[in-house]
């Protein structure tokens, strides 16, 4: 990750298999993403300590030190133990010399009150040290959010994230699911809005959980889940998720249309369709069919005005969903935007031409930046005559009213919400 740019839940996924217990699971995740999430800050604090920038500390040695001082920062570890068992990991990787810098680091920032550092002078750096972000970043949610906006979304990205699941209607009701996992310990309550979501405030046993494996459910987040209702699916409909990998959405879609419709999904590779295809078997998904096609390269063969229906939930910057996936932020760069917004507007282009004449696509990303969102709306606007934007969602949505901007988008938020950060659009063909 902090070398090689891997990603952190897939890392975790790998790493989670040599451990049995499910709660050595879930701290191996509060330690390895909590770190992620608090780095920023971390590396000030600890930097303060340092002879030199901790950024050209030893890999080991600097991994070491986040972790250590997440730990004696913001848990409520043992210091002792905190501190002993950071040391001896560093041990076994790296040697005593090594060990023996993270041990004296470690023990400065608990005789300096274990309190993050933060720099003296008020502006952007010592607001991107607070909010444990890139100065980039921050620049950049600024712009687009406004700064009041911003900061409260990278503080609430702060936070650990509600663990979320869909009760999947082919193989149960959530009221069924929700009695199940109370009794299976996982201390489930339904969502604000999304009327198949759960929240699991012990959800440790979850891959572990016959259910799970059954397909009685899918993790997904709560905003997530209210992005296929906005196409409001029904039986006989023809739809299309031209970006469907890992296939949450796609599925999601069946369900509502209680396997009367009939769903392509595609996605661009092989390796996607095999997680798609999972998805769809473990879950039981009627009338879902997979399809390998990249739509940044143009339209589905033989199908123009083909689809009732499409949903481009379109590759993105992913930083609406930082406070899950941490280390995306660290991966921001200032040009990302305007690079995805390209390749979206390709994307939805291309799927627009399997669109029949009265259909709605329904465009998504979760990602805050008007480049990749409104921005990119307003140009395929601008190139297509027979579009037009839809300011009302669907009949019976259920999300909050208050997401829905003056202009007509969809605009879902941690600090607001509760959920990741979405935005929809949903554009009409008119002829």
């Amino acid at each position: 990750m902090d070398r090689g740019g891997a990603y952190a839940d897939i890392l975790l996924d790998r790493s989670q298999r040599s451990f049995s217990d499910p709660r050595d699971r879930a701290l191996l995740t509060e330690l390895v993403m909590g770190t992620l999430r608090r780095r920023g800050t971390l590396d000030f604090t600890l930097s303060s300590l340092l002879a030199r920038p901790i950024e050209r500390a030893d890999p080991v040695a600097r991994n070491a030190l986040r972790l250590g001082a997440y730990q004696l920062l913001y848990t409520r570890a043992p210091e002792r133990a905190a501190i002993f068992e950071t040391v001896e990991a560093a041990k076994k990787a790296r040697g005593e010399k090594i060990a023996g810098l993270v041990n004296a680091v470690l023990r400065e920032v608990v005789r300096a009150g274990k309190v993050p550092a933060l720099p003296a002078a008020e502006g952007e750096e010592r607001l991107a040290v607070a909010l444990s972000a890139p100065v980039s970043l921050v620049s950049a949610l600024s712009r687009s959010m406004g700064e009041k906006d911003a900061v409260a979304f990278l503080a609430s990205s702060l936070e650990r994230p509600p663990f979320v699941i869909r009760a999947n209607a082919f193989r149960t009701t959530r009221e069924g699911l929700l009695a199940r996992l109370a009794r299976a310990g996982m201390a489930p309550s339904p969502c604000r809005f999304a009327p198949d979501g759960i929240v699991l405030s012990e959800p440790a046993g979850v891959h572990a959980d016959p259910g799970f494996q059954a397909g009685e459910y899918l993790v997904m987040d709560e905003g997530a889940q209210l992005i296929a209702p906005l196409l409001a699916p029904m039986g006989g409909d023809e739809i299309l998720d031209a970006c469907a990998a890992p296939g949450g959405k796609a599925t999601h879609l069946a369900a509502l249309a209680g396997g009367g419709a009939k769903v392509v999904a595609a996605d661009v590779s092989e390796g996607r369709m095999r997680l798609l295809r999972e998805t769809v078997a473990r879950t039981g998904a009627a009338g879902v069919t997979t399809r390998v096609h990249d739509f940044s390269a143009g339209p589905l063969p033989q199908a123009e005005g083909g689809f009732d229906k499409i949903l481009v939930d379109a590759p993105c910057t992913g930083m609406g969903v930082i406070r899950r996936n941490p280390d995306a932020k660290w991966r921001f760069r200032p040009e990302g935007p305007a690079e995805m917004a390209r390749l979206q507007g390709a994307i939805v282009d291309h799927a627009w031409a399997s669109l029949r004449a009265g259909g709605l696509l329904v465009y998504c990303t979760c990602t805050p930046f008007g480049e990749e969102n409104e921005e990119m709306v307003a140009s395929f606007l601008g190139r297509h005559a027979d579009g037009r934007m839809e300011r009302e969602g669907a009949k019976g949505w259920t999300g909050p009213l208050d997401a829905w901007t003056p202009e007509g988008f969809l605009r879902l938020s941690p600090h607001r919400h509760g959920t990741d950060g979405f935005f929809a659009a949903l554009l009409r063909k008119t002829g």
